[in-house]
């Protein structure tokens, strides 16, 4: 499901226009981005949690040239699913 399907479900879930709800994940994502930025965790209960993790930096070989190439440290989200969450799927 690409993310316009995703918002047209969505939209008609909650019977709004798939404007209104490209808007409602756009905040959501945008909380979520936010958040990791500050290495927080977002648990929403009865769905899961969000962790945000950061990965330090390291040294790479570029396998086009054989340099080494250093890499910034980078922030990992991590979805973990909540119990209630995996029950339902695996109904």
């Amino acid at each position: 499901m690409d993310q316009k399907a995703f918002n047209s479900h969505l939209a008609q879930k909650m019977g709004i226009d798939a404007k209104e709800a490209a808007r409602l994940v756009a905040a959501f994502t945008s909380v979520v981005r936010d958040r990791a930025a500050n290495l927080d965790s977002i648990a929403i209960p009865g769905f899961g949690n969000f962790v945000a993790g950061k990965m330090a930096e390291k040294i790479v070989n570029d396998p086009a040239t054989g340099q080494s190439v250093l890499t910034p440290p980078q922030i990992k989200i991590e979805f973990i699913a909540g119990a209630m969450l995996k029950k339902q799927v695996l109904q």
